[in-house]
């Protein structure tokens, strides 16, 4: 059964029968990958013609862009909550509240899943969905989407903040305002920054600390927190890429407190796309010269071949081919890979998803796990991975496996978490980040948090991915200037 949204959808089905004619209907937005969803009919006919067989035009222009939202119902307690995964038509650009008046600011957001976000008054004003910052045509969208809805809300910010990141296209647009603001260019050339301040600021924000920060303004914090952020990649403050990152933050400063175990990616970015390279980087931390033996025993050798293998094994320990990377979405990417369920990712997060639909519920066992405490937090999953191939050995299901797998991670929260609030004298914990869009982890972590008596916070107004990330930046910024004078 297929509830169609929009009115003209259903008509055109009924027209032709579409549903009775199909055994599979499937319906996607007008665009190129990567580019925005085209709305003038001349460009649709133009860029979409070798993709569609006709088109059914209006006369009626579309004013702005606006892709589907997208949200998963999840049951926290015992009603079920919608938690976004796509902020966009019909809920953007609704105004978020942060209780108190404040000065006009802008965050740019990340590079993917990218949105902007002003601040007017007492509220934040997220963007739609603009997309993944990959091309002009996306940074064109970003700009006449800024330009509408400062136009819409009057909002004329007075500070910018940003990713870290430098090649971040996100990052290079406001720095290349910074420089057209330098250079008192007039404001018809630099007319989608519209200000009439003299002296805009601009800040570089730290990608971990803005998903923590997202969580913050949704719930009207302002006190020092515990924070859990776990993603893909994030531009660490070291150079290193982050991604399992436990913080210290209020919204003056953040301190990094632990991480992740740092692992090669071989190939860079080639390994976040094909999540076995990765694998065989944890194989090689935990067996050095004897991962060949452990890369042979999963079917590394016969599914990848010898010499492959040995490729990645030689660039393991080059830094120029294999940064470091302490990102948690890559860990649940490996074992995704070691189990045999995905060793691919055809579009972002598919192996830690296929991971997440494999785990079995009610399985309560989890994987010994090093935590390491000393000046910071290191998390070590040497024993958890060989205990891991053990069981696969041993022949147990890739169901259990996975559960077990998810169960040592929340573990891991949970003693990281109980470590820093008897240190801190905290009991507030907030979990962001793309790799708690993950049910069944968000589910057990929050269970387990209550349990001991902290109160977790996650993002229920904007998603936890990096479509979150400009709501905390413009936050941070926002409550820091509050204190001084809002313009010029």
């Amino acid at each position: 059964y297929l509830l169609f949204y929009y009115s003209l959808s259903g008509l055109t089905a009924d027209s032709y029968q579409l549903l009775a004619n199909f055994d599979a209907l499937v319906m996607t937005s007008g665009n190129l990958s990567e580019e925005p969803i085209s709305i003038d009919n001349d460009e649709a006919i133009s860029k979409l013609s070798d993709a569609a067989d006709a088109f059914l035009v209006h006369n009626r222009d579309i004013f702005m862009r606006a892709d589907d939202s997208v949200v998963r119902n999840h049951f926290l307690g015992y009603k079920a909550k919608p938690l976004f995964i796509r902020r966009s038509r019909g809920y953007a650009p609704e105004p978020i509240s942060l209780n108190d008046d404040g000065p006009e600011v802008l965050g740019c957001g990340a590079d993917i899943k990218n949105t902007f976000t002003l601040t007017k008054g007492s509220y934040a004003i997220p963007s739609q969905h603009i997309g993944d910052m990959e091309n002009y045509e996306t940074v064109k969208f970003f700009e006449e989407s800024l330009r509408n809805l400062k136009t819409v809300y009057s909002v004329n910010p007075v500070a910018v903040a940003y990713d870290l990141h430098p090649a971040y296209l996100s990052t290079k647009w406001a720095l290349s305002q910074q420089s057209a603001v330098s250079s008192q260019q007039s404001e018809e050339k630099n007319s989608s920054l519209i200000t009439h301040h003299s002296s805009l600021s601009f800040f570089g924000i730290q990608h971990h600390y803005a998903h923590i920060a997202s969580v913050m303004a949704e719930n009207g914090i302002k006190r020092k927190v515990m924070g859990v952020a776990f993603d893909g990649t994030g531009y660490g403050s070291d150079g290193n890429l982050w991604g399992s990152e436990f913080l210290i933050a209020d919204l003056e400063d953040f301190k990094r407190v632990g991480h992740f175990k740092y692992i090669p990616l071989p190939g860079g970015e080639t390994a976040v796309r094909e999540p076995w390279r990765t694998a065989v980087s944890y194989i090689k931390d935990i067996a050095g010269d004897e991962a060949a033996h452990y890369l042979e025993a999963i079917g590394f050798l016969e599914k990848y071949g010898k010499d492959n293998i040995d490729n990645i094994l030689k660039i393991i320990d080059n830094r120029e081919f294999s940064p470091l990377s302490s990102g948690a979405g890559r860990l649940f990417d490996a074992v995704s890979a070691i189990l045999g369920i995905c060793d691919r990712n055809t579009f972002e997060g598919e192996a830690a998803m296929a991971l997440e639909f494999s785990a079995k519920e009610d399985i309560d066992d989890d994987y010994p796990v090093d935590v390491i405490f000393k000046e910071k937090i290191i998390v070590d999953f040497s024993l958890t991975m060989l205990r891991l191939i053990e069981d696969m050995e041993r022949g147990a299901g890739n169901d259990i496996v996975a559960a077990k797998f998810h169960n040592t991670i929340v573990t891991v929260i949970e003693r990281v978490v109980l470590k820093l609030s008897t240190i801190y004298k905290l009991h507030d914990a907030v979990l962001s980040g793309g790799v708690f869009q993950n049910m069944y982890l968000l589910r057990n972590t929050m269970d387990r948090l209550r349990s001991i008596g902290i109160n977790a916070y996650i993002n229920e107004k904007v998603p936890s991915n990096d479509a979150g990330i400009s709501l905390g930046q413009a936050y941070i910024i926002r409550e820091r200037l509050k204190s001084e004078k809002w313009s010029s």
